[in-house]
């Protein structure tokens, strides 16, 4: 299950306000110092120290106070789907306490061993490790999701929901009712998601946009600027100008 979890550490020495792009993975937060919140229009949401971010459709605004460390832990939907017992729709383009999915005890009990593993410096593995063993892990029965994400990846999401159920052997409403629970989005937003990150992944400073938008699986200009301004809340000229000089840090 390791190729499902990336897990690091995040030390934020000065107050930041930063915004984080839908990816393929919801993110768990633990904050061992400072606090983060949650910018949303002229509201400002204080986030639990031990929070959760759902499958994102569109940008979300966070700041950090100063001196925040946080273990981060990005984990695919498909077995955090395993791990609670709400749909993951439900937890999509949301921000919650991890008290809303979890156990208070086994929350209390990761909060502790992450302030323990940040102070005596301690591989934040055997703290993640720690935390799986406290929580069962329900089996896969609809096992053609994990099949149907394969092949749209691999298809870098250049692939038809009806042709991909007929393949898979199963009704077009099952495959979409599967999407929803296991992975938060519908087949068709998955499918959108996975060319919105292709951008990033085939993006080259020397290549033209329309270039670009034709590798990512865009063919239609005015649908790629389109959707890149719904996941972004910028056109991509704005944005690839905005972050020029940023190295484009893509670990969201």
């Amino acid at each position: 299950m390791s190729d499902l979890i990336r897990i690091f550490w995040s030390n934020k020495e000065s107050p930041e306000t930063y915004t984080v792009l839908p990816g393929e993975e919801c993110v768990i937060g633990v904050q061992t110092k400072g606090r983060i919140f949650l910018h949303s229009g002229k509201q400002s949401k204080n986030l639990s120290k031990a929070g959760i971010t759902g499958i994102l459709r569109g940008p979300r605004t966070f700041f950090s106070e100063k001196n925040t460390k946080s273990l981060l832990v990005y984990i695919s939907p498909l077995l955090l789907s395993r791990m609670i017992t709400v749909p993951m729709d439900q937890i999509s383009d949301s921000s919650l306490s991890l008290e809303d999915l979890f156990p208070k005890e086994v929350i209390f009990r990761l909060m502790a061993d992450c302030e323990e593993a940040d102070y005596k410096g301690l591989d934040v593995s055997r703290t993640l490790e720690k935390f799986r063993h406290l929580l069962p892990v329900k089996e896969e029965k609809e096992k053609f999701i994990r099949e149907a994400v394969l092949r749209i990846k691999s298809s870098l999401g250049e692939i038809g929901i009806k042709g991909l159920a007929e393949d898979l052997g199963i009704s077009q409403s099952s495959l979409e009712r599967g999407f929803r629970s296991r992975v938060g989005l519908s087949p068709k937003e998955y499918t959108g998601l996975i060319r919105f990150r292709n951008i990033f992944k085939f993006y080259n400073s020397s290549s033209s946009l329309t270039e670009l938008a034709l590798e990512a699986g865009y063919y239609d200009q005015a649908h790629f600027i389109r959707e890149f301004k719904k996941k972004t809340g910028f056109s991509p000229k704005q944005w690839f100008r905005r972050n020029a000089n940023s190295g484009l840090d893509l670990s969201f």
